[in-house]
């Protein structure tokens, strides 16, 4: 291959702008050839360790069937010792967990029960009636207080009732405005008579 058309390949793949194929080109060029002009000898141990990468990577399955292989083994030892011993899977982790669950459930409902059940309710009720009698009168006399409040504001509508009062005064001069119109009338009717 031509010394100038490596250059071009190079010049664009420092540009990462190589196919897969080119970068292919380059890779055995420089892993099969072995008369390497000098500045190139960088590129070259560059595509060898991409070469020996590659060629790690194809040994990648057997690898993974042997290990595959040993969890194997090594889980059938595993069940073969525990024969007689009893494992727990996580569907019974989920039984045991609701029946813990439950069991607490039910442990806190009987002694809330009986922490209940030896109280006496207090109804507010009272044994001698005269101390009922007082009870109830301060209970009304608090319940008088608090809304005879709310009627001090209302005073001051004696204060608008008196003005109102003189409002009626101007029905009096409404009822004199109403004999003007009907003299005005009876003026301008005399007038266009005239005329």
């Amino acid at each position: 291959m031509d010394i100038q058309q490596i250059r071009i390949l190079l010049d664009k793949y420092e540009k990462s702008e190589t196919s897969l194929e080119e970068e292919q080109v380059l890779c055995d060029y420089f892993t099969r050839q072995t008369d390497i002009p000098a500045g190139f000898e960088a590129y070259q141990m560059q595509f060898q360790y991409y070469e020996s990468v590659r060629s790690i990577s194809h040994r990648k399955p057997e690898l993974e069937k042997k290990i595959e292989n040993l969890i194997d083994r090594e889980s059938e030892q595993k069940s073969t010792s525990e024969i007689g011993q009893r494992t727990v899977t996580p569907l019974n982790r989920k039984i045991y967990r609701w029946i813990a669950a439950a069991a607490i459930i039910i442990i806190v409902g009987t002694m809330v029960l009986i922490l209940n059940r030896n109280r006496k309710p207090d109804m507010g009720t009272f044994d001698d009636p005269q101390l009922a009698y007082i009870e109830a009168q301060k209970t009304l006399l608090y319940v008088s207080q608090k809304l005879n409040h709310g009627t001090k504001e209302l005073s001051n509508l004696s204060k608008f009732n008196s003005g109102v009062e003189n409002l009626r005064n101007l029905e009096k001069l409404n009822s004199g405005l109403d004999q003007l119109q009907l003299i005005s009338l009876l003026n301008e009717k005399s007038n266009d008579e005239k005329k």
